[in-house]
């Protein structure tokens, strides 16, 4: 049952930035087929000329190209990593867009491309899916709508671990908190608080996810690594709001 994870192939999403490129580096590194799948085609090229990937250039939000190009292909690694945090200041600020944006993202095409890619795993007894999650699913925090995704995706997989029983595919949830990545630019339209969520401490780096997915892939067969909860040393869970609120 053990076959090691050397020879498999793996499909990242999200592939071409921050924690997504510097898993299809290091599980290029160890002797891995990864399929880097994104939107950006230019950077997939990049890519796929210094790891040898395989690229897909995919918007994981049209459904329909998602299937016709995922569903029925052999995958022996999902990684779900694909996300964004549009909204993520204030769910009472966000625009329509916003929301349809991180929920599509976060939560609809996660949905669907396991749909598309778990029954092949369950015919094979042979899978192992990885959802990045956030610590922001765990823990209740001051970014409704980002945190609602990745609450969604908390339970989703572990829901998942039930259905899977007895498939012998095994399925992981990795929950970060702030990672130095292009996240913080895209959530947020202003730039200084983007740059602001950045400094205070040193942020985890994108590595660092990417060897600890890499430790519970690389697993035996009979350890599955449910769901990891990954800081920065120096930032804690929690706190209170200690400036006095002026009421009218």
């Amino acid at each position: 049952m053990d076959l090691g994870i050397s020879g498999r192939t793996a499909l990242v999403t999200g592939a071409s930035s921050g924690i997504g490129q510097a898993l299809v580096q290091r599980l290029s590194g160890q002797g891995l087929e990864v399929h880097a799948l994104a939107r950006r085609e230019d950077r997939l090229s990049e890519l796929a000329a210094s790891t040898g990937c395989t690229p897909l250039a995919l918007d994981l939000r049209d459904t329909d190209a998602l299937y016709s190009r995922l569903e029925n292909q052999r995958y022996d690694i999902l990684i779900n990593n694909a996300g964004l945090g549009r909204g993520y200041d204030s769910l009472a600020a966000a625009s329509r867009d916003d929301i349809e944006r991180t929920i599509e993202t976060n939560v609809t095409a996660a949905v669907h491309i396991l749909r598309a890619l778990l029954p092949g795993m369950i015919e094979r007894q042979c899978g192992h899916v990885v959802n990045v999650g956030s610590i922001t699913g765990l823990y209740p925090m001051p970014f409704a709508l980002y945190a609602a995704s990745k609450g969604a995706l908390h339970l989703l997989s572990q829901s998942l671990r039930m259905e899977l029983k007895g498939s012998a595919v095994r399925c992981t949830e990795i929950c970060p908190a702030r990672v130095r990545t292009e996240f913080f630019a895209t959530a947020f339209d202003d730039p200084h608080k983007a740059a602001a969520a950045a400094e205070g401490f040193e942020l985890l780096e994108p590595v660092d996810i990417a060897n600890a997915i890499y430790y519970a892939l690389d697993a035996p067969w009979r350890v599955n690594v449910s769901t990891i909860e990954i800081t920065p040393t120096e930032q804690y869970i929690g706190g209170v709001h200690t400036e006095p609120v002026k009421r009218p």
